[in-house]
């Protein structure tokens, strides 16, 4: 939101007290630069406020409408005097001395859920400010004063910190590693035992055995998942301002769709190796194309749609959102139908594949 009118009100040497229009905001916003990220203009503060809510934004920047003043006040007071072209001629502005500023010239808020972006965004504003400040002075060794320039606030995860951040990610990557693990080497050593063969020449239905499996990964990954949380907790004190049941809700839902995920591939492989390096296709993407470590904004453009073809992408983003932002269900139900929508065909493909060994059997 640039309120910024460009108005800068100057004493001179040879007209006294002038006022020129120049507006050093769009400065500012151009540069930030296309590659670190892109700013959108909104004129409403509600708007903004839902925007990044919505998760459509990262922040919010709010330019006072006596920026360019605040900031060629700093210029002069620290420089003395500066020559500018006005009305075509060569004028001497010289320092209005010392100006109340009764609020910030620049507002700031991030989102703090997504820790590596917003201290970026942090990062760039400043730079952007401090290289327009430092385009006056003419190479003079100095730093623009933030105390009261610019104000930066946290609208979620207020003071959340990297491990914060990187808690939710561990979370989903450990039930993935251990889910997929599991599901894999044991199914395809129950079958080489002949296991199933027998289970499934008995009156047990394929779809009551695949419902079985399920319930039993699901129970031991859930578990696991609890131990990780009370670890990040307790051990790590991580920030936690969410409901712990919608948390389970998620990572259980994610789990039966990882489970049939693994028996689809444990009808491929030929023994427990072979289960190994199938659960790697599943675990590997994992770390690099699911914002477990690090946000999509990260990645090069070219991978960033890849993203959100990996349901991990989803857990992640649901479990930063309750844990972080402490979002409901209203907050997290586009990932939750992905990845209920994800669990019901990785179950019915499951169930399909073992009526198919039932009839081989």
């Amino acid at each position: 939101m640039n309120h910024d009118s460009g108005k800068i009100t100057v004493n001179t040497k040879e007209f006294g007290t002038i006022t020129v229009e120049k507006r050093l905001s769009e400065d500012l916003i151009s540069g930030f630069g296309d590659h670190v990220f892109r700013a959108r203009m909104v004129d409403d503060e509600k708007q903004a406020q839902d925007l990044v809510k919505r998760g459509r934004a990262r922040g919010v920047i709010e330019i006072a409408p006596g920026f360019s003043q605040d900031l060629i006040d700093r210029v002069l007071s620290v420089k003395g005097e500066m020559t500018y072209s006005y009305h075509g001629q060569t004028v001497h502005l010289l320092p209005r001395g010392a100006s109340e500023r009764s609020a910030p010239a620049l507002v700031l808020g991030v989102d703090r859920s997504n820790v590596p972006t917003a201290d970026t965004i942090v990062a760039t504003v400043r730079s952007s400010l401090n290289s327009i400040f430092l385009s006056y002075l003419a190479g003079m060794d100095t730093t623009l004063n933030w105390s009261d320039m610019m104000h930066t606030d946290d609208l979620y995860a207020s003071g959340a910190g990297y491990m914060d951040y990187y808690s939710p990610g561990v979370i989903g990557f450990a039930v993935t590693v251990i889910t997929s693990m599991l599901t894999l080497i044991s199914l395809v050593r129950e079958e080489r035992n002949g296991v199933l063969e027998r289970l499934l020449t008995f009156s047990i239905r394929p779809w009551e055995l695949s419902m079985g499996y399920t319930l039993a990964f699901t129970i031991i990954s859930l578990v696991q998942a609890s131990e990780v949380i009370l670890i990040a907790y307790f051990l790590f004190h991580t920030m936690f301002v969410g409901s712990l049941a919608l948390m389970l809700l998620v990572i259980i839902v994610y789990t039966i769709g990882l489970q049939g995920l693994g028996t689809l591939l444990s009808g491929l492989a030929r023994n427990e190796f072979q289960a190994v390096e199938y659960a790697l296709l599943i675990i590997l993407p994992g770390l690099i194309l699911t914002e477990a470590f690090w946000p999509v904004e990260a990645l090069s453009p070219a991978l960033r749609p890849l993203v959100f073809l990996f349901p991990l992408t989803y857990l992640n983003r649901a479990l930063r959102a309750i844990m972080l932002r402490g979002a409901g269900f209203s907050g997290i139900w586009v990932e939750l139908t992905v990845l209920a929508s994800y669990a019901l065909l990785m179950l019915g493909l499951s169930v399909a594949l073992m009526k198919r060994r039932g009839y081989t059997s």
